[in-house]
């Protein structure tokens, strides 16, 4: 089952499904997820890297603990050099919580604890 998606999916979604993460595939939907009343959690990672890997497992646990209050995000950095650049992401994997477009928490490295604390305390 393929977790890439289109613009649309950031609708609210129908009765009895609920969100829990997405694979942005354009900068369209990275848009869209940022123009919602949600909080946006953007993981950028890499597939090459070895952090980003062992840090994917918390991140879904997150996703769908959180599900119902906010958007999670993976942004693959090969692909989105524009947006890594944007939000100055230098280490990976680095994990962004957004409000309205305003970055409200940073964690950069394979830290759990400090993505959980952040997350629990904004969302």
């Amino acid at each position: 089952m393929s977790l890439t998606t289109n613009v649309d999916v950031f609708k609210p979604p129908r009765r009895g499904y609920y969100w829990s993460y997405y694979i942005i595939t354009s900068s369209m939907e990275l848009e869209s997820a940022l123009a919602q009343t949600y909080p946006v959690v953007l993981m950028f990672w890499a597939s090459w890297n070895e952090p980003c890997r062992v840090m994917m497992r918390p991140f879904r646990a997150m996703a769908v603990a959180k599900r119902r209050a906010a958007i999670f995000c993976q942004v693959d950095v090969d692909k989105f050099k524009d947006i890594v650049e944007w939000y100055r992401v230098e280490a990976l994997p680095t994990f962004l919580l957004l409000k309205q477009g305003v970055e409200k928490g940073r964690v950069v490295g394979a830290k759990v604890r400090d993505l959980s604390t952040i997350i629990m305390a904004n969302i």
